[in-house]
């Protein structure tokens, strides 16, 4: 079996495990696991395979980082998940993974799956081994939290509900901890090859700005500015500046000194999924100010 089967296999066995979580709660319940555990191992085999073939860290493109991204969403749902043992972490979290999974299949024709050589400044796999690979499991973590946003807000819609709001802060906790280390690893790298700590390229740039809206996103909850409803609404407005410093930059914006990590992208898809998600919260926020106006 090469890389490509492994990761499209992944996604069926995952999205099969996401809808056995509909099922009565303890048949559906371990079988899911059984699905997660095994869609885990799916990736972390096809990844080891793609390493046997060039021998380095498999985040060198978009493909791989989404793919990797995909990876690192799994794995810390099924961590949140043993913790809490509900299955709404891996209702909330799996299909991001699985969307994620699906858009990087060689079927779906929207990234560039080939492996080419690397721009000499990515052939340290030290520095690549750390710094894109903790970059890449920050936006996992964020992605998580948007997956458990929507959940959270999705059943306040239906019906106010409360109990994700910890794990939720958690993964953007993780999520943070995780990028601005890997900033700041990235800024060491960029002084070992360009010899400048930091220099305003746009993906430096969108980093940090994702960074600081994330910190200011949890601060604000700290310093009890907004509760659970806001820290979900923020966790889902938020990761739109993870688009934009993944993805966007590669192809919005003028090519900086990291537009080896851009290629074939599919535009129209982000900016829907942009559109979808403000139409989403627009929604939401009125049912709110409805449900507000009712109490009163």
């Amino acid at each position: 079996m090469n890389p490509a089967s492994c990761f499209t296999v992944s996604w069926i066995v995952l999205a099969v495990a996401w809808l056995l979580l509909w099922l009565p709660r303890h048949t559906g319940y371990r079988c899911a696991w059984i699905g997660a555990v095994t869609g885990f191992c799916l990736i972390t085999g096809g990844f080891a395979l793609r390493v046997a073939l060039v021998w380095r860290a498999p985040v060198t493109n978009m493909y791989e980082s989404i793919i990797f991204a995909a990876w690192g969403v799994v794995l810390l749902s099924m961590v949140f998940e043993y913790r809490r043992r509900s299955g709404a972490i891996f209702l909330s979290a799996l299909p991001v993974a699985i969307v994620g999974l699906a858009l990087a299949s060689e079927r779906a024709g929207v990234f560039d799956s080939g492996i080419h050589p690397l721009p000499a400044a990515l052939r340290n796999n030290f520095w690549l081994l750390t710094h894109v690979t903790t970059i890449t499991l920050g936006y996992a973590a964020f992605a998580v939290a948007m997956g458990m946003g929507h959940w959270i807000l999705w059943k306040g819609f239906v019906a106010p509900t409360r109990g994700l709001e910890p794990a939720l802060e958690r993964s953007l906790q993780i999520g943070v901890m995780l990028l601005g280390t890997g900033i700041v690893l990235g800024g060491f790298w960029a002084w070992q090859v360009w010899g400048r700590f930091w220099g305003w390229d746009p993906k430096e740039t969108w980093a940090l700005i994702t960074l600081l809206g994330y910190v200011a996103l949890l601060h604000g909850r700290r310093a009890g500015w907004w509760g659970g409803f806001g820290l979900a609404i923020g966790s889902v407005v938020s990761f739109q500046c993870v688009i934009m410093a993944w993805y966007g930059v590669n192809f919005l914006l003028k090519p900086g000194l990291h537009s080896y990590g851009s290629g074939q992208g599919w535009l129209a898809g982000a900016l829907g999924f942009a559109l979808g998600e403000s139409i989403f919260l627009v929604v939401v926020w009125i049912r709110r100010l409805a449900r507000e106006q009712l109490k009163q």
